[in-house]
C-alpha cells in the first residue's frame, strides 16, 4: 500500500483514537478481536470525529506480555487475521481519513523470536551480537537469564524475563568481557534491524509509529545521552526514506524525547507529573489529586509549564491521554460530571490527544485475574461494549470472549449514541469545536491559577477550570463547557469562553 502524497505534518493536526487489537471486536466468533473486526468498526471512529488511530501490537506472538513480547516483527499474529487484512485495513482507514501508527518495540523481542534464538546457540553466527549476553552462564546480577539455551551466557532481558534486550550497546562499561560501547560497530546490527521492522511496516502504508519504552535502548545510560544519541541516527535514516512518518515515544520525559528527534512524548500516569496529580492521585500513598481538593499545586503547575514549554520550544508536542493500556481507566477516579472537565482540558490544550477505546463512553476498569501477562492491567483491556445483547454485548457472536466483562461497567455505545447529554455526545462536539477552531491546535499556552481556579490562555480563547470550594463567575462568551450556567462555574466545573482581552 502506497502512502501517496499527503499533508506534511498531519500529525499537528491528529486526534488519535487507541485500539487494542484483541478487545475492539471479534468478526469470527472466537472471542478475540481481530483486524477484520476492526475493519467493521471504522466507521464508528469516524463518526466520533477521531483522524487517527494507534493500534497495540498484532504481531505474531506468545502474548505473554500481552503482544509486546515479539515473536516476528514481520507478520500478523494468526489470531488477528494475515497481512492481506493489515492490507485491506490500511487501505479503508486511510478512504475514511484515519491515519495509522503502529506499537513499535524497539528494545526487545520475546524468547521465542527465531533471531534471539539463533543468537542463543552455542556456536557464534551473524546473529551472536544482536542481543546482549554476557560471557558467563554462572554469572548472576540484575537482568540477566542463564540456564535455557546452549550459548555459555547469560541473556540480558528489557523488561520482563522473557523478553531479551536487542543489543545497542552500553554507555558506561562495567564488564569489558562482553559489554559493548553503543559506539562499536556490531552493536549497529540492533539498529539495523529496527530500522528494517520500521521500512517494512511503512511500506506497507502505516504512518508512523508509537516506540514502547523509548528510553531502553542503550544500557547504563543514566541520563539517556547515549540512547538520544542512537534514536538521531535512527531517525537521520528513516526520516530521509519517509519524511512524513510520525513518531511519538512512550519515554514521558519530553526534553530528551525531543532532544533524541521524537515529534511527539507522551505524559504518562506517572505520579510525578501534573496529569497524575491533577486527575488521578487518589490514595494513601500519592496524595490527593487537585481536583478532589489536593494541595500539589505548585508542583503540578510547574511541572505542567515545563512540559509545554519544552514541546514548544522544539516544535514538538506532548501526547495527552484518557489513559491507555498500561493504566487504570479515568473513569475509575472520575465522576461523570468531572469526566467532562477533564476531556474539556484533554481537547481544549496544546498536544496530540490520545483516547483510549471505551473511554469515551466512561468504561471503567475492571478488577480481574491476570491474563497474557497483564497483572493489575488486565482489567483495562477489557472487551468493548458495544450494545446491550446478552451475553457478549456485541463484541463476538461466538464462543465467550477471553476476558470477561465486568458487571459493574454500565455502559455501551448503543446507550451513549441514544443519549445526547453522554460523555459519548461530549467527546464527539469537543473534538468537533477542536478542528474549527485553529487556537485550540496553537503550540502555545499561557497558563495562571488564582485561588484553586486554572486559566489556560489559548489565543482569543480561554479554558477555566474551577478547583476551588466557591463558584466562580466569569465573563465572556461562552463557547462549550460542562455547566449550565452561563456566566458561573461551580466546583470542578470547566468552561472554554471567548476572551479578546
Amino acid at each position: 500500500v502506497s502512502q501517496g502524497p499527503i499533508k506534511p505534518a498531519w500529525w499537528k493536526e491528529a486526534v488519535f483514537y487507541q485500539i487494542y487489537p484483541r478487545s475492539f471486536c471479534d468478526s469470527n466468533g472466537d472471542g478475540i478481536g481481530d483486524l477484520q473486526g476492526i475493519i467493521f468498526r471504522l466507521d464508528y471512529i469516524k463518526e466520533l470525529g477521531f483522524n487517527a488511530i494507534w493500534f497495540n501490537p498484532f504481531y505474531r506472538s506468545p502474548f505473554k506480555d500481552g503482544g509486546y513480547d515479539v515473536e516476528d516483527f514481520f507478520d500478523i499474529d494468526p489470531r488477528f487475521g494475515t497481512l492481506e487484512d493489515f492490507s485491506q485495513m490500511v487501505k479503508e482507514a486511510h478512504e475514511k481519513g484515519l491515519r495509522v501508527i503502529l506499537d513499535l518495540v524497539a528494545g526487545h523481542s520475546a524468547m521465542t523470536n527465531p533471531d534471539f534464538l539463533e543468537s542463543a546457540k552455542a556456536e557464534r553466527n551473524e546473529k551472536s551480537d544482536l542481543f546482549i549476553w554476557s560471557d558467563n552462564p554462572w554469572q548472576r546480577g540484575i537482568g540477566l537469564q542463564s540456564g535455557m539455551f546452549d550459548r555459555y551466557g547469560a541473556y540480558m532481558v528489557n523488561f520482563f524475563a522473557h523478553q531479551p534486550a536487542f543489543n545497542y550497546g552500553f554507555k558506561d562499561i562495567e564488564e569489558a568481557s562482553w559489554q559493548m560501547s553503543y559506539k562499536d560497530e556490531r552493536t549497529f546490527k540492533a539498529r539495523e534491524y529496527l530500522l528494517n521492522v520500521m521500512r517494512f511496516w511503512l511500506k506497507k502504508g502505516a504512518d508512523g509509529f508509537r516506540v514502547d519504552m523509548a528510553d531502553s535502548l542503550v544500557k547504563n545510560d543514566e541520563d539517556k545521552s547515549a540512547t538520544i544519541e542512537v534514536w538521531k541516527q535512527i531517525f537521520e535514516k528513516i526520516r530521509k526514506e519517509y519524511p512524513d512518518a510520525f513518531f511519538v515515544s512512550e519515554w514521558s520525559y519530553p526534553e530528551r524525547s525531543f532532544e533524541a528527534g521524537f515529534d511527539a512524548d507522551f505524559v504518562l500516569d506517572h505520579w510525578d507529573n501534573f496529569y497524575h496529580r491533577f486527575f488521578r492521585s487518589d490514595d494513601s500513598t500519592r496524595g490527593t489529586s487537585i481536583i478532589h481538593g489536593g494541595n500539589d499545586l505548585e508542583f503540578a503547575l510547574k511541572d505542567m509549564k515545563g512540559r509545554f514549554e519544552a514541546a514548544e520550544k522544539r516544535h514538538s508536542y506532548l501526547a495527552l491521554i484518557s489513559g491507555n493500556h498500561d493504566s487504570w481507566r479515568i473513569a475509575n477516579y472520575l465522576d461523570p460530571d468531572e469526566l467532562k472537565a477533564f476531556y474539556l482540558f484533554l481537547f481544549c490544550m496544546p498536544g496530540i490527544p490520545f483516547v483510549l477505546y471505551g473511554d469515551e463512553l466512561g468504561m471503567k476498569t475492571s478488577d480481574i485475574p491476570s491474563k497474557d501477562g497483564g497483572y493489575q492491567r488486565t482489567g483495562s483491556r477489557i472487551p468493548m461494549i458495544w450494545d446491550e445483547t446478552e451475553p457478549y454485548h456485541g463484541f463476538t457472536t461466538g464462543k465467550e470472549p477471553y476476558l470477561p466483562f465486568d458487571k459493574d461497567n454500565k455502559v455501551s455505545v448503543q446507550k451513549a449514541v441514544e443519549d445526547e447529554d453522554s460523555l459519548y455526545h461530549f467527546i464527539k462536539h469537543l473534538i468537533k469545536l477542536r478542528s474549527q477552531i485553529k487556537d485550540l491546535r496553537d503550540p502555545h499556552v499561557k497558563i495562571t491559577e488564582k485561588d484553586r481556579v486554572f486559566f489556560f490562555e489559548r489565543g482569543k480563547y480561554r479554558l477555566i477550570m474551577n478547583m476551588s470550594d466557591k463558584d466562580y463567575i466569569f465573563e465572556g462568551e461562552k463557547i462549550f463547557g460542562t455547566g449550565k450556567s452561563s456566566d458561573k462555574l461551580n466546583r470542578k466545573e470547566a468552561v472554554l469562553i471567548r476572551s479578546d482581552e
